[in-house]
């Protein structure tokens, strides 16, 4: 690009079909899912903590079902991490 107008990074990510991210939240929803069931019988503070995991990548759904805008997704799905990681460092403390 000329005349210092850049285009963000990962512009080129929007070209891409939308059926490529519902495999890739699928696949980390089964990741999430898989953690948690190995994570029960561990010794975790906090196992339970890995479903808001799991919840967050089931947020980015309602966005692929356009019910939802990106920007609703990413802030849920932050929000549900930083819970996430509140829950596990305030149950090991």
């Amino acid at each position: 690009m000329t005349g210092g107008n850049r285009l963000p990074l990962g512009r080129f990510l929007d070209a891409l079909p939308k059926a490529l991210y519902v495999v890739a939240h699928v696949m980390f929803l089964g990741i999430g899912l898989w953690l948690w069931a190995r994570a029960r019988d561990s010794v975790l503070v906090s196992p339970e903590a890995l479903l808001l995991y799991v919840l967050s990548q089931i947020v980015f759904f309602g966005y692929f079902a356009n019910w939802i805008t990106l920007k609703m997704a990413v802030l849920a799905e932050q929000t549900l991490m930083v819970a996430m990681v509140l829950l596990i460092v305030l149950r090991a403390t």
